[in-house]
């Protein structure tokens, strides 16, 4: 079964910015990351990694933020690995679909910018497991005060 993340942003630089500890520790805990977006931030990645101070790991300075067609995807072996897709709310979709119908145990990690996403807040919350934030895997009742999950029409608590 995967584990279903999601995590929400303002920018590219937000993205990376808010991204950068949680893929650490988890390359730091010998997971392979791979990215899926439809948009290529690499040039955005290069400019927050020169700022960031201390030792930074060659596993994370080689992170691909570049674009990646939902072929590449299909290609890719993801077991155990962290999935990380940022894209248009079809293009997450999407590389959910195909991730699925692949039934390999992995990490999905869905990026939402918040001026696409904002309107299914509750819709993205109820389909995932966690959100992830500058502090790591959180609940979503830690992130977002007052969530309830709606369950065919009904809340649960």
């Amino acid at each position: 079964m995967n584990k279903k993340l999601c995590c929400f942003y303002v920018n590219e630089i937000h993205l990376i910015t808010m991204l950068l500890p949680y893929i650490n520790e988890r390359i730091n805990q010998a997971t392979k990351v791979i990215t899926i977006l439809e948009k290529d931030i690499s040039e955005s990645a290069k400019r927050v990694m020169k700022g960031i101070q201390g030792k930074k790991s060659d596993d994370l300075l080689n992170v691909d933020w570049r674009n990646k067609s939902l072929n590449y995807l299909y290609e890719s072996d993801v077991k155990d690995k962290l999935i990380l897709i940022s894209g248009s709310d079809e293009f997450i979709e999407e590389a959910n679909k195909i991730i699925n119908y692949k039934k390999e145990d992995c990490t999905i990690l869905d990026c939402y910018e918040m001026m696409q996403g904002s309107s299914k807040l509750q819709e993205i919350l109820d389909e995932h497991d966690k959100v992830v934030n500058t502090s790591g895997e959180k609940y979503k009742e830690e992130v977002f005060a007052g969530y309830v999950k709606k369950d065919c029409g009904k809340v649960t608590l």
